[in-house]
């Protein structure tokens, strides 16, 4: 974001404003008798349980697995052990989550519930039909599902309306990302107090306008994937020879400026427009489609991709874009 610049005792002022909030909000965590319910001990379940007590939040782990106080013991220390900048030591944290094997004593006092468990659609909508009957109406449901919206999840509630999407990209206690999918009866309120929540976390979270299956970050990886292997099987190349060929091009890339600005960059003056004109639909029937990139659709996306990235900032993307290349291939080369 490009803040206007101020005078410098406006920027002094604010900088010790802005300390002093950072710090007070760090002491209201540290302070937080607030519970959050962690459902499902699997390796995502437990990232967030780690994430929520570095936090400062009490945390219930519900899971009906034998090794459930196992877990907590001997994997959850590794997984804080992650977080940069602990404000504790690990015990101190690890003292505030707590193994439940009891759905309602480890909902109903909860201020946030962070499902977790199988992705099964049938699992889902039995657990939050019965998790909807012990908590409290303000209590905010989340699901991390990679994939089942939550329309589908809330069919067997009585207000299914409640439940929002808070998919993760796993590690979710390292990468930042958290997709924010709720349904249309949902309100916008609920929608930003889930939004508002994962900020206080230090995650990014990214609201999605509507529903759709297995949200972005997924259809975009499997997109991927799904091409990558059929090179693979193909015979075109050889698996370790494809990952070294994304890690060294469009994972320092798409780190750096996502994989539509990079194109809106690429296209020179003409940005993403030029760039799928001249480029982009020589390549579409390369990979077998052809009809996709109309001209009608070009000229959309190119209208869009101008209203986001104006021609005035251009030079300020370039930039930084090649500086954040470079920072990732100097690591790169180091190791």
């Amino acid at each position: 974001m490009l803040i206007a610049r101020r005078c410098i005792t406006t920027n002094i002022s604010f900088s010790i404003a802005q300390h002093i909030s950072i710090g007070l909000r760090k002491e209201m965590l540290m302070n937080n008798s607030t519970h959050v319910a962690v459902i499902g001990a699997g390796v995502i379940g437990l990232c967030w349980a780690a994430l929520f007590a570095a936090k400062g939040y009490e945390v219930q782990v519900y899971d009906p697995r034998d090794d459930l106080d196992d877990q907590l013991t001997h994997t959850l220390p590794l997984y804080l052990k992650q977080i940069p900048d602990l404000p504790q030591d690990v015990n101190s944290i690890l003292s505030r989550v707590h193994a439940c094997h009891d759905l309602k004593k480890a909902t109903m006092d909860a201020k946030y519930i962070q499902e977790s468990g199988p992705e099964s659609v049938t699992f889902k909508q039995a657990l939050w039909a019965e998790i909807e009957q012990y908590v409290s109406a303000d209590c905010l449901l989340l699901s991390s599902s990679s994939g089942i919206v939550a329309s589908t999840q809330g069919a067997k509630m009585n207000n299914s309306h409640r439940i929002v999407i808070g998919h993760p990209f796993n590690p979710p206690h390292i990468l930042p990302l958290v997709e924010i999918c709720a349904a249309k009866t949902t309100s916008p309120q609920l929608i930003q107090q889930a939004t508002e929540f994962y900020q206080s976390l230090g995650k990014f979270p990214v609201a999605l306008n509507h529903e759709k299956s297995g949200f972005v970050a997924n259809r975009l990886q499997m997109a991927l994937v799904l091409e990558a292997i059929k090179l693979v099987n193909e015979g075109v190349v050889g698996i370790k020879e494809l990952d070294d060929i994304v890690t060294h091009s469009l994972g320092i890339r798409w780190a750096s400026v996502g994989p539509l600005l990079a194109f809106h960059l690429g296209g020179g003056a003409g940005g993403l427009t030029h760039l799928l004109e001249h480029i982009g639909v020589g390549l579409a029937n390369a990979i077998g489609q052809p009809d996709m990139l109309t001209n009608d659709l070009i000229s959309a996306i190119g209208k869009q991709a101008n209203n986001a990235y104006p021609k005035r900032d251009l030079q300020h993307y370039c930039d930084e874009r090649d500086r954040r290349q470079q920072v990732i291939i100097n690591d790169q080369n180091s190791h």
